[in-house]
């Protein structure tokens, strides 16, 4: 797990680290932290974190610019928003910030938030062997665009990559239980977050670059008894996004 920590007072970093490093530590879970004195450090690296601390108030870039950069880049990675004044509160929710955490720290807060996280990450993760590279990997299920038999083997394909997997597709049937991911057909499970559009017989699904636009697109055919599941779906996620 990476972690980041972006604030220009380096006594709370070092005091703030000490407890993330506790409360993994006593979890057996591996991490790496990374102390930043301001949001333009930060954004100089290209790490891709899981979990970022943030303070509000520094220099030139404030936490909640840097933030949104941030969920550009990676929009999985968990923001804490760190601040002694509520007056930042209603901006933070641009950034979709997780928690707020205030200064001095509260420890118990602190631990009580890092829970809620980690179940968020774990729910949010799957880990399978892929047996094309013929290693575990570990995906963001938001990141999977859809799933599909191919030649006996379950193909996976996501924003960055394509993986197979000898598990059968009902597996990852039961996996995925968000709202998004639905079964157009037998041999496909859809995320209806990366949908474009629809016909009665054809769901048509994109992937995106950073600007939102189109790079690619993906037609998966709809089975006549799934046509009506599927139409109030679309709708549904539309109207969420």
């Amino acid at each position: 797990m990476n972690i980041a920590i972006c604030d220009d007072d380096k006594s709370f970093r070092d005091l703030l680290e000490k407890h993330l490093r506790n409360y993994f530590n006593d979890r057996n879970i591996s991490l790496n932290i990374f102390q930043f004195p301001s949001g333009e450090k930060l954004l100089e690296n290209q790490l891709l974190f899981d979990l970022v601390f943030l303070d509000v108030e520094m220099g030139n870039i404030n936490g909640i610019d840097t933030g949104k950069e941030l969920k550009r880049r990676n929009p999985h990675n968990i923001i804490f928003v760190i601040t002694s004044y509520d007056g930042y509160l209603d901006d933070a929710f641009h950034i979709r910030a997780f928690r707020f955490l205030s200064k001095p720290l509260d420890i118990v807060r602190l631990y009580r938030a890092l829970d809620d996280a980690a179940e968020l990450i774990n729910n949010d993760i799957i880990v399978f062997y892929d047996v094309k590279s013929g290693r575990n990997v570990r995906i963001y299920t938001n990141d999977i665009i859809y799933i599909e038999i191919k030649k006996k083997k379950t193909k996976i394909v996501t924003v960055d990559n394509i993986y197979y997997s000898n598990e059968k597709i009902s597996v990852w049937k039961n996996r995925l239980n968000a709202i998004s991911f639905v079964c157009p057909h037998s041999s496909y499970v859809a995320n209806l977050d990366y949908s474009v559009y629809h016909t009665r017989t054809l769901l048509v699904l994109a992937k995106r670059d950073l600007d939102g636009k189109i790079i690619e697109k993906y037609e998966i055919n709809i089975a006549p008894k799934k046509q009506a599941e599927i139409k109030r779906l679309f709708f549904y996620v539309l109207e969420r996004r």
